[in-house]
């Protein structure tokens, strides 16, 4: 397993990327184990090829997605 999350669109989007880079991957869905998260359900994103898991790893790292996402950077103003 590569990554998951409870936004199952962002999941989605992060197949598409590695699949168009030649990284076969495969989402699962299912419900997260209870208390875990609010939200019902989660989708996990798995390399189908161990050979493939630094590639896939070094695209996200690249994209910005996945477990490699970085914080939205919030304006600063000078008072």
């Amino acid at each position: 397993m590569l990554y998951f999350s409870s936004d199952g669109a962002e999941v989605d989007a992060l197949s598409r990327e590695l699949s168009a880079a030649g990284i076969p991957c495969e989402v699962r869905h299912g419900p997260f184990p209870e208390g875990m998260f609010p939200q019902d359900s989660y989708a996990e994103l798995w390399i189908v090829h161990e050979r493939d898991c630094h590639r896939a790893l070094m695209l996200c790292v690249e994209l910005g997605v996945g477990f490699a996402k970085r914080p939205r950077k919030l304006p600063t103003f000078d008072d």
